[in-house]
C-alpha cells in the first residue's frame, strides 16, 4: 500500500508544480490588430500591437522612427507625411473632416492626378469636391479598409510606375461603390492617385 501511495504522489506533486509555474507566467501580446483600429479617432480597449510581419515595406519611410504623420513648421504651415496607405487614409479623412481643400489638393492628391485635371481644363480642386460629393462611398470604403494595406482580405497590386493599388475583391457594388484606392510614391511620400470603382470582381 505504501508503494502505491508513493506512485500516486509523484504525478500529483508534478501537476502542482506545473500549475504553480503556469500561474506565474506572463502573457505577452505579439500581434493584435482589431477591426477599425486604423481609422482616425478610433478607440479600442487595448492599443494595436504590430509585429515585424505587419510592417509596410513599400515606402522608404515605413520604418522611420517618428510616428507623426504631420509636421508643424515654424511658420505655422504643416507638412504631411505619408509613409504608407494608413497615413494616406488618415490625411484624406482629416482633410474631409476639416473641409481642407487646399491641403488635400496640394499635399494629398498626387501630382500625376493634378496634371491630368489641368490637361483636361479643370482645376484639381474639383477632385476634393467630388470626394465630398461621394462622402458616403468614401466612409463605407474606409470602414472596410480600416488599416489600409494591413486590413484583412486586402490585395496589393502594382498598377503603374510607383503606383500601388490597395483594394478588396468580390464585395457587393451596391453596398460598397468604391472598393479601394491607388496611391503613387512621389519622393518619399505616398499620394492619392484616385479611388477604385467597384466592378464586383
Amino acid at each position: 500500500m505504501r508503494r502505491a501511495a508513493a506512485r500516486i504522489s509523484w504525478p500529483v506533486a508534478f501537476l502542482g508544480m506545473a500549475a504553480a509555474y503556469l500561474g506565474a507566467c506572463e502573457t505577452k501580446v505579439l500581434r493584435y490588430n482589431p477591426p477599425l483600429a486604423g481609422l482616425p479617432g478610433a478607440q479600442t480597449g487595448m492599443a494595436p500591437v504590430y509585429d515585424s510581419s505587419m510592417k509596410v515595406s513599400n515606402s522608404p519611410l515605413a520604418t522611420q522612427a517618428t510616428a507623426k504623420p504631420v509636421i508643424e513648421n515654424p511658420d505655422g504651415t504643416k507638412t504631411l507625411i505619408s509613409r504608407n496607405g494608413r497615413d494616406l487614409m488618415f490625411h484624406i479623412a482629416t482633410c474631409m473632416r476639416e473641409d481642407d481643400e487646399k491641403t488635400f489638393t496640394e499635399q494629398v492628391l498626387s501630382e500625376m492626378t493634378r496634371d491630368e485635371f489641368y490637361e483636361r481644363g479643370y482645376d484639381p480642386k474639383y477632385a476634393f469636391r467630388e470626394m465630398k460629393r461621394r462622402r458616403e462611398d468614401l466612409e463605407k470604403m474606409f470602414k472596410m479598409l480600416p488599416a489600409a494595406e494591413l486590413s484583412p482580405g486586402v490585395r496589393m497590386e502594382m498598377v503603374g510606375e510607383n503606383v500601388m493599388r490597395v483594394r478588396l475583391h468580390y464585395v457587393d457594388k451596391d453596398t460598397m461603390p468604391w472598393c479601394g484606392f491607388d496611391m503613387k510614391l512621389e519622393g518619399t511620400n505616398w499620394k492619392l492617385r484616385w479611388f477604385i470603382e467597384n466592378d464586383g470582381k
